[in-house]
């Protein structure tokens, strides 16, 4: 078996299944950084056509030798070829790591299942929001066991998912549970190691002298992560749950103070209304409720300007809040003109609407949105 070379000459493991013409080429820009510095990563799979290899992932996975701690990313395979680009942040731990290489078959899918599914649901309709891309509507087909397969799809950081029986309906009440591909557990086609390190070069060699990397090997075990963003609860005595979720799920200008908050975890009445955008109307001055001329759904408009819309902070175009069951609201929080959300919103007021999710959400709560993960942004941070 050949070892792999790398342009930086890091000691190197190959996977025991790798041979001279399946070996993963990997070149690193070096091998020693320090806080801010960029680690540039390019993998390329000879002969990918050969091997059906089109559409295959990437997943990095970064490991602290010290602590085990692990960090993940994947990206897309390009015509046999992915690049990765992390600025090492400054909260991540000086020590010793292993650069794990995993190649996975397959782009990002997304399968599930409807169960409650009613005999004449043969297809389900999903609108997928991109985070800073174009939202797009499409239908899958589900069998007779409520199982539905989307098809492949590349997107970066992460997007939300919205399920919806094929007709319009004023409740969704649709039951489903979702699975990724790329989060389930794999067995790699093929496998590289690299060893780097961060921080100061006296200080990794104490904190690593006791670590022999020719022993080093990856436990591909990837059963912690569901693809599904993770959260962590905070409990107060002194906090409502919608306080509590609020601290917990908004971020940067969702923050601003001004926005008039109604609370769907502790009070029903957003669960009992018609619709968000009716249960908005009358509460909120100078906001109406009128019918799209082009599409004939109901839009939210400040004189003659249609509101922004954003569910769990995605921007969503303003048709699309009827996909969002009442029952599901957590909380909305709404900013009246001249609040600015984004660069481009024009000042025009916005809704924002939050879903039950986590330890916010009842047993009982049928579900029908995600958030889910991606690809790993061609830069990104690692922290």
């Amino acid at each position: 078996m050949r070892k792999l070379s790398l342009l930086c000459g890091l000691a190197l493991c190959t996977s025991a299944m790798a041979s001279n013409s399946d070996s993963l080429e990997v070149s690193l820009n070096k091998k020693q950084f320090k806080k801010g510095d960029t680690l540039e990563i390019t993998c390329v799979i000879p002969d990918f056509e050969a091997k059906k290899l089109n559409a295959s992932t990437l997943n990095l996975w970064l490991e602290n030798l010290q602590t085990n701690r692990r960090w993940r990313f994947r990206y897309p395979f390009i015509n046999g070829e992915a690049n990765a680009l992390l600025v090492v942040g400054e909260t991540v731990p000086e020590g010793l790591y292993a650069v794990n290489m995993l190649v996975q078959k397959g782009f990002f899918r997304l399968t599930g299942v409807i169960k409650n599914r009613m005999k004449s649901e043969t297809s389900v309709n999903y609108l997928v929001v991109p985070k800073n891309k174009r939202t797009f509507l499409d239908n899958a087909e589900v069998n007779d066991n409520g199982e539905f397969r989307l098809k492949n799809t590349l997107f970066e950081d992460s997007a939300y998912f919205v399920f919806s029986p094929p007709g319009k309906t004023k409740r969704n009440t649709m039951d489903i549970k979702i699975e990724t591909q790329l989060d389930s557990a794999f067995v790699p086609v093929m496998t590289s190691t690299a060893f780097i390190q961060v921080g100061d070069p006296a200080v990794v060699a104490t904190l690593s002298r006791k670590i022999d990397t020719t022993k080093y090997s990856l436990n591909t075990d990837n059963t912690d992560d569901d693809g599904l963003l993770p959260g962590v609860v905070v409990t107060s005595k002194f906090k409502s749950k919608m306080e509590q979720y609020n601290e917990e799920y908004s971020r940067g200008m969702f923050q601003n103070p001004e926005a008039i908050v109604f609370d769907g975890l502790e009070n029903d009445q957003i669960a009992n209304s018609v619709s968000i955008l009716r249960f908005l109307e009358g509460r909120i001055p100078g906001l109406t409720v009128v019918k799209d001329q082009e599409t004939n759904v109901e839009v939210a408009r400040w004189r003659d300007e249609v509101a922004e819309i954003y569910i769990d902070e995605f921007q969503m175009d303003p048709a699309d809040a009827w996909f969002i069951a009442p029952s599901e609201i957590a909380m909305i929080k709404v900013y009246r003109p001249p609040a600015m959300l984004s660069p481009f919103s024009a000042a025009k007021g916005a809704i924002a609407i939050y879903t039950k999710k986590g330890n916010y959400s009842s047993k009982s709560t049928t579900r029908h949105s995600f958030i889910v993960k991606g690809y790993t942004p061609a830069t990104s941070a690692w922290k």
